[in-house]
């Protein structure tokens, strides 16, 4: 046995939570289930995960918090990884990269943009000494990389197909009616998600006079909000998180999702929909896993960014269309997202993370302690409020 451990990869996965609700945090389960099978020793390292009760040989948490200094997490983050000496380092999002790449003694670093340009392009080009390779999650997504990066050599660069986990029975869409079930997925924050843009969307399918019914299946911070500003439309329902069979079951009886982010790098929720057979309503954003996928799906399903009205109207558009039609558009949106197996996934990123292995290193390595910074001791929470850039330098 220990001469077949010796003979694992190492991996570091690092990243701002691992252990709560959304689609990172659950591609890093995933990689928790099948890294070591596929040949990899690997750790996860959350920076911000507060329960320090689940903390194992392959995770842990800093349970950093807005009250911390950089000066306090670089020497927490630089006795973390003294046992990681030698492995390939996935950095989720870029975040903490620059701050605490110093102290990673990784033999490769790998940066996995799980978001679109509008969360990358600020800062990509100041961690390009730090970084061997790059992983998206869209071509749109990759096509920015190109743009930003044009010298990065494209053995270098890798699109993966983020997975979903496919219910294991069969789904069927809904027979239609003339009542119009939309569902609403993701988080319920402001932030991205933009959840508030719930309301005037109501309003206007209300305006509309259109027959529809509206499942949120999620939760978060502005729900309370949301639901006394929807009290008094019964056709409204808030239905909280869902066991995985009862969130399935869900989305099989929806006719249509709504979408209302302002930058996203897929979502999954959107692939989950497509592959259940629901028609997705979602805005032009700009280098999403949208962009690939619904000019294929149908034009219809693209709205304007931030504009409910336009997206009440897509709603209205494709509640008109001819059942023939709407069929058609479901087959092809299924088609897509069948694509997105976990097995595919897992494939690919073993490839790639063991090509940049292969390849020369180009990244800087670990030199020494970054140079101080006069915001170094400053809490984590007013940088990020007042000098947000200095979370990339």
């Amino acid at each position: 046995m220990k001469s077949q451990a010796k003979s694992l990869t190492s991996l570091v996965h690092i990243a701002a939570w691992i252990k709560s609700i959304g689609g990172v945090e659950t591609l890093l389960a995933l990689h928790a289930e099948r890294d070591q099978p596929a040949g990899f020793s690997s750790v996860q390292l959350g920076l911000f995960d507060k329960d320090r009760s689940r903390n194992a040989a392959d995770y842990s948490t800093q349970a950093f918090s807005g009250w911390n200094t950089p000066r306090q997490m670089k020497a927490a983050m630089a006795t973390a990884q003294q046992t990681s000496a030698g492995a390939v380092t996935l950095w989720h999002n870029g975040w903490g990269i620059s701050w605490f790449a110093d102290k990673d003694q990784s033999s490769r670093r790998i940066v996995c943009l799980w978001d679109s340009v509008t969360h990358f392009e600020s800062w990509l080009s100041r961690v390009r000494h730090l970084v061997d390779g790059v992983i998206c999650m869209s071509d749109a997504a990759l096509a920015d990389v190109r743009r930003l990066w044009p010298e990065l050599p494209a053995e270098r660069l890798q699109m993966l197909a983020v997975p979903i986990e496919f219910p294991s029975t069969e789904m069927t869409s809904p027979t239609r009616s003339q009542e119009w079930v939309i569902g609403c997925g993701g988080r319920l924050v402001h932030r991205q998600k933009r959840a508030e843009r719930l309301v005037p969307f109501v309003q206007e399918l209300r305006r509309l006079g259109l027959n529809f019914r509206l499942e949120v299946v999620s939760d978060g911070p502005l729900r309370e909000t949301l639901e006394q500003q929807l009290q008094d439309e019964p056709r409204v329902r808030f239905l909280g998180w869902q066991s995985r069979k009862d969130y399935w079951a869900r989305l099989a009886s929806w006719d249509a999702a709504i979408f209302f982010t302002d930058h996203e790098g897929g979502p999954i929720v959107l692939l989950e929909a497509m592959a259940a057979g629901v028609l997705p309503v979602f805005p032009q954003i700009g280098g999403s896993l949208a962009d690939d996928y619904l000019p294929q799906v149908d034009a219809r399903c693209a709205y304007p960014a931030g504009d409910v009205k336009a997206a009440a109207q897509a709603m209205k558009r494709l509640m008109a269309a001819e059942p023939a039609d709407v069929a058609e558009i479901k087959r092809r949106a299924r088609t897509l997202a069948m694509r997105h197996t976990p097995e595919r996934y897992h494939d690919a990123f073993s490839q790639f993370v063991r090509r940049i292995e292969a390849l020369p290193r180009i990244s800087q390595a670990a030199t020494g302690p970054r140079r101080w910074r006069w915001w170094d001791r400053l809490p984590l929470g007013l940088i990020s409020r007042f000098y947000p850039t200095a979370l990339w330098k």
